[in-house]
């Protein structure tokens, strides 16, 4: 495990004692203060040298720290001390809370409504007081909420995001400062803000409180499709996925979460007041309930609520407790809790390490195991050992559909294999990592969240040997293997079907646009196959240029702005779904008819499928292969473990292309 340098340093006031958290934006370490003789959380936020000594910085961070260290409130956690030290790192101290946080809470599952309530009316009230006093939190999330030992609620990180958000070392790579999973449509924008981004965010809180995972997720791991979601989408209703939820309770949560900032709440305050109203609860504005959490380690027949953890050594530690004390409930569901055991092996037999070719590229069918390798996997594995699976999430379809996929394929090939929820929490997918390795898995497959906080992690992955297999592509392998959506081949896909279009309809002649998204490598490599498809099928065609796609609005800007300055297409080529619906919408504002322009696209959405059919601009769409996906994260792992040789890469190729021929014979 690589060692944090920070550890035993004094700095200021605080002498550092251990790491307890980490992020994007800062590191949280508990520290002792000797002058006070108490334990404090301190936040440090790296910077480089130029950064910290830059006077238009330091002025920035003492103002907002000190506005934040005012706020004075029974739910918002005490600001200390802050300052910046020897231009390197800034710093801010804070109570030291040991209840975890909501996001720990809500690891088991959505909370009951008296439960939801009364969290919901303390941090509500904070929030109303912050805004009193001219301070927009800007990053409210559930691991933002923090609890206390008897489960009351305090708010924290409040103006972290401002405090940062023009900062060079952060913005420079184009990183949004905050969670796009719980911000506001206006905030995603890059427009002003008021106290009433806020509120869209606590509606995607109680939404995650009361339903189990929040109101929009990306298929895969992409932030653009959060993003498009937020700015496009009309959630799901709560009550279609947990029908406890009243009426009124439902009403509450799709305010807060309307797209316009005057049509939500006017305070944080009068949303709690009408949860209250709904719930039939009288709640005083002086008081704050205590939350009380039900014991850590009884079986009631309903979901455990275990005590958060905080460190991934505790979890380890405490990973192995809870395993013997559930291995009979376990036992018993089997496929269901998404754990296959098979008993023909009885115990674990050597097997050599594998051999991974670096910059190695292979596809799907390179991955499939032989017979022999099967039996050594499984051999290697032995009665006890299995693969473990660290999910992204399980809340959304893709993530769900693609677990039960990967256990299926496992089960094919009789070896064990465990599911490990991150919950779309990129802290619980480190805890949930180190408990894969407690509870005995020899070999990993992750959906990575945030690499850089794996890394640690990861190097003690690397040092022990374990096979690893990442469902995604990433700049460092820590000895193991990536698997990769083609996306070139995607974008080829689609290029060529448009290309058969432009042959057979329009005699081989088209003025085409692309709908790029040149800020990611992979989307580069999609648009690049488009274009390489059409031109192979229709090489008389002209491709007049590319322009911004990938979320609706940057769809329907680019086709308008073209439109307005009398450009001639006829044909759109989208990198994904998103862009072509807002290229629709500047068709139709420009009264352009459905059969004077061609538009084919990447995804397959069930939207873009109801296009296809209507003939209405979209004619095709390249599905993305997701149960291929499954299948070869386990066959690359098992040859990983047969100690066979592998590419660092494979490429999956798409599901094949959508057309209206497809979908009228459905």
């Amino acid at each position: 495990m690589q060692l944090d340098h920070f550890l035993g340093k004094q700095i200021d006031a605080f002498t550092i004692q251990e790491r307890i958290g980490q992020g994007g934006m800062a590191t949280v370490y508990r520290a002792f203060q000797a002058s006070m003789n108490r334990s404090v959380a301190l936040k440090i936020i790296s910077l480089n040298p130029s950064q910290g000594e830059r006077d238009e910085f330091r002025s920035r961070f003492a103002q907002e720290a000190k506005l934040i260290a005012s706020l004075e409130h029974i739910h918002i956690l005490p600001v200390y001390d802050y300052g910046i030290v020897n231009n390197e790192i800034a710093f801010l101290a804070m109570r030291l809370l040991r209840g975890g946080s909501l996001s720990d809470l809500l690891n088991a599952g959505p909370l009951g409504l008296d439960r939801t309530a009364e969290i919901f009316t303390q941090i509500a009230r904070g929030l109303a007081y912050a805004h009193s006093k001219g301070v927009i939190h800007r990053d409210l999330k559930p691991s933002n909420i923090l609890l206390d030992d008897t489960g009351n609620a305090y708010l924290t990180d409040f103006g972290l995001a401002k405090i940062l958000e023009n900062s060079e070392q952060l913005t420079k790579t184009g990183n949004i400062v905050g969670t796009p999973t719980y911000m506001s449509p206006e905030q995603l924008r890059g427009d002003p803000l008021d106290h009433r981004s806020d509120i869209y965010s606590m509606g995607c809180v109680l939404y995650h409180m009361l339903v189990g995972r929040p109101p929009f997720e990306a298929s895969e791991t992409n932030m653009v499709s959060v993003i498009y979601q937020h700015l496009e989408k009309i959630p799901a209703l709560p009550s279609s996925l947990n029908p406890i939820i009243p009426p009124g309770v439902e009403a509450v949560i799709m305010r807060a979460l309307a797209k316009k900032a005057e049509d939500r709440f006017s305070t944080a305050g009068e949303m709690a007041d009408h949860l209250n109203m709904a719930l039939g609860r009288k709640i005083s504005t002086a008081t704050y309930p205590a939350v009380h959490l039900p014991a850590a380690t009884q079986e009631t027949g309903k979901a455990e609520v275990r005590k958060p953890v905080f460190t991934a050594r505790m979890a380890a530690l405490a990973g192995l407790v809870v395993i013997v004390a559930l291995v009979a409930v376990l036992t018993m569901q089997l496929t269901g809790s998404g754990i296959f055991t098979p008993t023909a092996i009885p115990t674990a037999t050597p097997v050599p390490d594998p051999t991974i070719i670096e910059g190695g590229q292979g596809t799907a069918e390179d991955a499939v195991p032989t017979a022999d390798e099967i039996a050594a996997a499984q051999a290697r594995l032995g009665a006890n050992g299995f693969i473990a699976y660290i999910t992204c999430n399980q809340s959304s379809e893709y993530h769900a559909a693609q677990a039960r996929e990967m256990a299926d394929a496992a089960a094919r090939y009789q070896v064990a294999f465990r599911i490990y929820n991150s919950d779309s929490d990129r802290y619980k997918q480190v805890t949930e990592l180190e408990r894969a390795r407690a509870d005995g898995a020899k070999g990993l497959i992750i959906c990575p969240l945030d690499m850089d906080l794996l890394r640690d992690t990861l190097l003690s992955v690397e040092a022990a040997r374990m096979p690893l297999v990442f469902m995604s592509t990433q700049n460092e392998s820590y000895g193991g293997v990536f698997l990769a959506g083609d996306d070139y081949l995607m974008g080829v896909e689609a290029g060529r079907a448009a290309g058969e279009i432009i042959r057979d309809e329009l005699d081989g002649q088209a003025n085409i646009i692309i709908l790029d998204y040149p800020s990611l490598p992979y989307i580069v490599a999609r648009a690049n196959g488009m274009q390489d498809g059409v031109l192979e099928v229709a090489p008389a065609a002209r491709i007049i240029g590319r322009y911004l796609g990938a979320i609706r609005d940057n769809g329907r800007e680019s086709v308008a702005d073209l439109l307005d300055q009398g450009v001639d297409f006829n044909v759109i080529l989208s990198i994904n779904d998103a862009g072509s619906y807002g290229a629709i919408d500047a068709l139709e504002d420009h009264d352009i008819d459905p059969s004077q322009v061609i538009i084919s696209s990447v995804d397959a959405e069930a939207f873009a499928r109801e296009y296809i059919r209507d003939n209405y601009f979209m004619r095709a769409s390249v599905d993305v292969g997701r149960e291929l996906f499954s299948q070869t994260g386990i066959d690359a792992m098992v040859k990983l473990l047969a100690g066979a040789t592998l590419s660092e890469t494979f490429l999956v190729p798409p599901g094949g292309v959508i057309t209206r021929e497809d979908l009228v014979t459905e």
